[in-house]
């Protein structure tokens, strides 16, 4: 038991009440699942009540997979310029917090119509393989036989012969962690319309393509992705060049807070506007209150007429030239769909001012305008994968969900505001109040827990509660076990009450 000097009695104590380390907890808005449509909406409300998850958790999810059918299809046109369809998702959400059930539910027709096209794509390249062997058996003879005829009837043989067959397209329809190259050649030699999903996102993070060599070029390479730009890659390697034209990628990424901290935190990520395309959410956890539920989403009229509909457009056929090139149709803006998002624009734009509502956030702020161009053009290819033009219902609904994640992304950014070494300051203070310590030292703090890395971060950190009025500085001759402390603290008697006030 420490055995602290004479101190004085609590009763004699005159402490303020400390400062907060962290910013106040905010909640979410309601996600608006309505503005999502009939199908979509309904499906979503489903997931969120049979998975017992957050409605934003499952908006997020339906969202990001209705994307990844609906890119290939069209583009949003507004006054000539041209807005691809994909999306870029992240959800922020705990260990446990069933972000793998609501992804898997989302995107099992997509998980299906891979295996289909895995399957079709085993007898193709058997059937390609064959093709091959003869069309390099039968060059080998027209060389033996036309040798002797000098080159132009060499030349002419071969062009008569014709070109090498064509390997089939590769069956990846989403893909988990790649790198950048492997992305590249995945759409180089595969299907123009991919998404790079994956309900442990922090794997992609902490990966090969956003390591310190690499995650520059990555970032790059997806914000064009992002663009729905041409790709074109020179390398000094023999089949390493490509070029990729119009192609389509979506990204729904789900990662723990931990994750979420570091890589919002992250100057790099935010300073060249990557994480400024991403449609955010960290919806709040369930975790507590879900007691069992008899619900079968498999039998779910909502959830199948979704699964239904996903599917049909993940078959359809997709629009391409003579050369294979994915040719997305005009989504034409006018009249009252144009009119509502110039005024959406409008709005946007004047809260960017230094003193306005989103001069927080904007970079992101900035892409919303166009985040609800492409949502709409998401919600209108749901609903008819050949409409030629958004409707002023469909832009509405759109500008409710740009609404909801300009508010989110205000929300975590005021959350995400506290560095590093408030949040383990907080963690600090949380385990000197569990272990009820009458006398606080360097060394305690440095052994007794693995918040800190040092005797040195254990200093700085307990000053940091010092300056914040959490601890106060004990005399020098403080006696701690019988012999004095150079440098301790004690508790300010009113940490309790200000740390179960932040609770």
């Amino acid at each position: 038991m420490n055995q602290p000097a004479v101190i004085k009695s609590p009763s004699e104590f005159n402490d303020p009440m400390p400062q907060p380390l962290m910013p106040e907890k905010l909640n979410p808005e309601p996600y608006p699942l309505q503005a999502l449509g009939s199908v979509l909406g309904d499906a979503a409300h489903a997931i969120a009540d049979g998975v017992q998850v957050a409605p934003a958790m499952a908006g997020q999810s339906v969202l990001a997979a209705a994307a990844l059918v609906a890119q290939p299809f069209a583009n949003v046109i507004i006054d000539g310029r041209t807005y691809p369809l994909n999306l870029f998702c992240l959800t922020i959400s705990e260990s446990g917090d069933r972000k793998s059930g609501t992804d898997s539910v989302a995107t099992q027709p997509h998980a299906r119509r891979q295996r289909e096209l895995f399957e079709s794509y085993k007898e193709s390249y058997d059937y390609y393989l064959n093709e091959r062997e003869a069309f390099n058996t039968a060059r080998q003879e027209v060389l033996k036989t036309k040798r002797k005829e000098g080159r132009e009837e060499i030349a002419k043989a071969l062009m008569e012969l014709g070109a090498p067959p064509e390997p089939p397209l590769a069956p990846t329809l989403i893909c988990q962690e790649p790198t950048l190259e492997g992305l590249q050649k995945s759409f180089s030699g595969g299907q123009s319309s991919q998404g790079l999903f994956s309900d442990e996102g922090g794997t992609f993070f902490g990966g090969h393509a956003m390591n310190k060599d690499n995650a520059q070029k990555s970032i790059a390479g997806l914000s064009t992705f992002w663009d729905g730009k041409d790709i074109h890659r020179l390398r000094a390697g023999e089949g390493e060049s490509m070029s990729i034209k119009n192609p389509r990628l979506s990204i729904h990424l789900m990662v723990q807070p931990v994750i979420a901290q570091r890589v919002l935190s992250d100057g790099l990520l935010s300073g060249q506007g990557f994480l400024a395309r991403f449609l955010m959410a960290a919806p709040e956890s369930l975790a507590g209150r879900r007691k069992y539920q008899e619900i079968d989403l498999t039998t779910n009229k909502a959830v199948k007429r979704y699964q239904q509909l996903m599917t049909r457009l993940l078959e359809a056929e997709q629009p391409k030239d003579t050369d294979g090139t994915l040719e997305p149709h005009d989504l034409q803006v006018t009249g009252e769909a144009k009119a509502l998002w110039v005024d959406a624009y409008n709005e946007i734009e004047l809260a960017l001012a230094p003193s306005g509502d989103y001069s927080e956030i904007k970079a992101t702020a900035a892409k919303v305008a166009e985040q609800i161009a492409r949502i709409a053009g998401v919600l209108t290819i749901i609903d008819d994968h050949h409409a030629e033009r958004v409707t002023g219902e469909t832009m509405s609904r759109a500008i409710l969900l740009g609404d909801w994640y300009l508010t989110e992304a205000i929300r975590l950014t005021k959350q995400g505001n506290a560095g590093a070494e408030y949040v383990t300051a907080q963690e600090v203070i949380q385990w000197i109040i569990a272990k009820d310590l009458g006398v606080i030292t360097v060394n305690q703090v440095n052994k007794g827990t693995r918040k800190v890395k040092s005797a040195q971060h254990a200093r700085e950190t307990l000053r940091l509660l010092e300056e914040n009025g959490w601890l106060v500085p004990l005399p020098s001759d403080t006696l701690l076990n019988g012999e004095k402390t150079r440098e301790a603290w004690r508790l300010n008697r009113r940490a309790l009450e200000a740390a179960n006030d932040g609770a």
